[in-house]
């Protein structure tokens, strides 16, 4: 994925717990990037740390997509953040190859959250990996880079 950005024309860095555990120096580095890319999760709060105008692409998880734009999308867009949303396709998901695809894991996230929370937590938040679509995802991130230039011819 690192790869494919660069290919695109991102300068991408990656961070960890350990390389930014202090908060000044972790905030600052957010606020200076244009793009902020993260799968659906708590990381995604960093948001709060960029600068108006900046570009968040949040990667949905199956059955993920309204806490996805509730919880960042709506939220950016009140600090003034273009906000994204590469929602996977089934196939991306590891529930595809546990479940297979005519399961109501697969199919019908919605109706499995209407049922039992806890149940549907442990399925869709907690047991699901991505493997994000390379092709795909890199259409978004062109998408990304044309938003970008857009905003400095108008800028």
């Amino acid at each position: 994925m690192v790869e494919m950005m660069k290919e695109v024309g991102f300068d991408v860095m990656t961070t960890t717990l350990q390389r930014m555990s202090s908060l000044d120096k972790f905030s600052s580095v957010v606020n200076s990037c244009s793009v902020i890319v993260g799968a659906h999760g708590a990381s995604l709060t960093n948001e709060v740390f960029s600068g108006a105008g900046a570009v968040v692409v949040q990667v949905v998880p199956l059955g993920l997509d309204w806490p996805s734009t509730f919880l960042f999308g709506k939220p950016g867009a009140e600090m003034e953040l273009e906000y994204l949303e590469y929602k996977i396709e089934a196939k991306e998901s590891c529930l595809w190859d546990k479940y297979g695809e005519n399961h109501t894991d697969i199919r019908d996230p919605q109706s499995m959250f209407a049922k039992a929370y806890f149940v549907s937590r442990a399925i869709y938040i907690d047991g699901q990996n991505l493997k994000i679509n390379l092709t795909r995802f890199r259409d978004t991130m062109i998408q990304v880079k044309k938003l970008i230039r857009q905003k400095k011819l108008v800028n």
